[in-house]
């Protein structure tokens, strides 16, 4: 059943806007314009009851413009958006490239591509578990920007277990910016076994292969290689060292794809002393391309 409404006595206000209504035309037109300017408007009012409700409530700030502004510019100017070719891209038109690290400070690198023969980069990225190379980023931008085909390298730590330093590359290597396959640099056997030195090798090795897709490009100099590696890893390239005129010679008889004749050389927009390296004959670089 309906609840009655309840009685309500008119008021004086009331009676007297009927009174106003049973007028003349002129009249009730007049007090529609009073009641128009006079009463608050429906915004006023819904601000007003927003106020009321939002007594003891925490102020809603409108965002920084600016700071959004920056923000977005921040994330406009990565790595990704500046390089100029995309991810593979093998250029041939020397048999020459450098490898760098921190050590090598800031690279002018267009005035490397400009003063010097090469045609691809090996930038060191990591090392062992935790450490990322603070050059890392800017030279693979600029060196890919400068025309270079670019490739990263990994400085392989005995004592770490494979699984750790996998990690570490895989956060700090990204295969959509590489344009040559990772190098692990082996250059030191640490204070394991042979027998353990080489099987947790093969197995960072499975796990940066099976990561990429491609087979990575594996470094040491002559000596340590006939000390420890010989008549290992068969099927993948080397990059081997050797400062000195004559050639490395590898006890197995075995091939390899790149030769690091000297760690001083000298090129035009680098500070000091730079690793500078050759394709071997009957080798191409898109062999160790991504």
């Amino acid at each position: 059943m309906p609840h009655p409404q309840p009685f309500r006595h008119p008021n004086r206000l009331s009676l007297s806007v009927r009174r106003l209504f049973a007028g003349t035309f002129t009249s009730r037109c007049l007090l529609l314009l009073v009641l128009f300017v006079c009463l608050p408007s429906a915004d006023a009012m819904a601000r007003k009851k927003d106020k009321k409700n939002a007594k003891g409530s925490p102020e809603l700030v409108e965002p920084d413009a600016m700071a959004a502004k920056a923000a977005k510019e921040r994330r406009a100017v990565t790595p990704e958006a500046a390089h100029t070719h995309k991810a593979g891209y093998i250029n041939a038109k020397y048999r020459e490239g450098i490898d760098v690290s921190h050590y090598q400070g800031v690279i002018d690198w267009q005035r490397v591509v400009k003063s010097a023969n090469i045609s691809y980069a090996y930038l060191k990225a990591t090392e062992g578990a935790t450490y990322v190379d603070d050059t890392y980023e800017r030279n693979l931008r600029e060196a890919r920007e400068a025309g270079l085909s670019v490739g990263s390298y990994h400085f392989y730590r005995p004592n770490v277990a494979p699984q750790v330093q996998f990690e570490n590359i895989k956060a700090n290597i990204k295969i959509e910016e590489q344009d040559l396959v990772p190098i692990i640099d082996i250059e030191t056997r640490g204070k394991v076994s042979d027998a353990q030195f080489i099987a947790d090798l093969k197995e960072l090795i499975r796990l940066v292969e099976r990561h990429f897709g491609k087979k990575p490009l594996l470094y040491t100099y002559q000596n340590f290689y006939n000390r420890h590696l010989c008549g290992q890893f068969k099927s993948y390239h080397w990059m081997m060292a050797k400062y000195q005129d004559e050639q490395p010679i590898l006890s197995d008889g075995r091939d390899y794809i790149m030769w690091q004749y000297t760690a001083k050389g000298s090129i035009d927009g680098i500070r000091g002393h730079v690793d500078r390296s050759r394709i071997m004959p009957g080798f191409k670089l898109k062999q160790v391309g991504m």
